[in-house]
C-alpha cells in the first residue's frame, strides 16, 4: 500500500493503480483497521484511473463485506463509502461519513465528507461542495492532520490557461522549457505514461497540438 498511496500523493494515478493492482491480499475478513485505509485508496484511484478491472475487484471486495455476518456497523459504514466512491454517490458517502463520525473514526469520516464535496463538485452542486469541503477540512484541522482548503470561486474553466491543473501546469513550464517526457518524468517523480497524459489534456485545454506551438503561446 505504501508505493501505492505515494504515487497517489504525487498525482502519478496509472503508478498508483499499478501498485495496488499487485497487491494480493486486498482483503482478509474480518477487517482490520489498516484495512480500510487500503480499500478506500484503492477504490479511490479506481475511480480516478477509470481502471475496470481494479474497478471490478473493488466491487467483488464490496460484495464480499455485504456478505459478511453477522452484521458489524463498521463494515456496514466502510461498504457504503466504497460504494459512493465507486459510484459517484454523494448521499452514501454522507451517510458513511455520519456512520463513521458516530463510531468515533473523525478522520475516516472527514474523508467520506471530502469524497462528497468532491462528487458535488463534479456534477455542478457548488453550494453542497463548499459545505461538505469546508466540512471536511474544519474536521481535519481539529484533529491535528494536514490539509488544505480547497474551494476555489467558481467552477474551473473548461479551456485556457486556468483550466489546467497545478499538475498538468507543471508538466508544460518543463516541457516549454524543452524538457523530454522522460526528463519531465524524472524530475517530478511520474511515470512517463502519467507525464503523457497531462501533456495530452493540457495541450487540449489549450487548443494546440505542438511544443513549438506551446513555446509560442507562452512568450504571448
Amino acid at each position: 500500500m505504501f508505493w501505492g498511496l505515494a504515487a497517489w500523493h504525487r498525482d502519478d494515478v496509472a503508478e498508483a493503480v499499478r501498485w495496488l493492482s499487485s497487491d494480493a491480499a486486498m482483503l482478509v475478513t474480518p477487517l482490520f483497521g489498516n484495512q480500510y485505509d487500503q480499500l478506500i485508496l484503492t477504490a479511490r484511484v479506481a475511480a480516478a484511473a477509470g481502471d475496470a478491472g481494479l474497478r471490478a475487484r473493488m466491487l467483488d471486495c464490496v460484495t464480499l463485506l455485504e456478505r459478511e455476518q453477522p452484521p458489524v456497523v463498521m463494515v456496514a459504514a466502510i461498504t457504503d463509502y466504497l460504494c459512493g466512491i465507486l459510484e459517484c454517490d454523494s448521499e452514501r458517502l454522507l451517510a458513511a461519513a455520519n456512520s463513521l463520525q458516530s463510531l468515533g473514526w473523525p478522520l475516516l469520516s472527514a474523508g467520506a465528507v471530502e469524497q462528497a464535496g468532491e462528487e458535488f463538485v463534479r456534477t455542478g452542486q457548488r453550494a453542497g461542495a463548499v459545505e461538505q469541503l469546508n466540512a471536511a477540512f474544519d474536521s481535519y484541522r481539529s484533529h491535528g492532520a494536514l490539509a488544505e482548503r480547497r474551494i476555489s470561486s467558481g467552477e474551473r474553466p473548461r479551456t485556457g490557461w486556468n483550466s489546467l491543473t497545478q499538475s498538468e501546469l507543471r508538466v508544460v513550464h518543463l516541457i516549454a522549457a524543452g524538457a523530454t517526457n522522460a526528463r519531465v518524468a524524472e524530475q517530478l517523480y511520474l511515470s512517463p505514461h502519467t507525464v503523457k497524459t497531462h501533456v495530452r489534456n493540457a495541450f487540449t485545454k489549450l487548443g494546440i497540438s505542438s511544443r513549438a506551438e506551446l513555446r509560442r503561446l507562452m512568450r504571448r
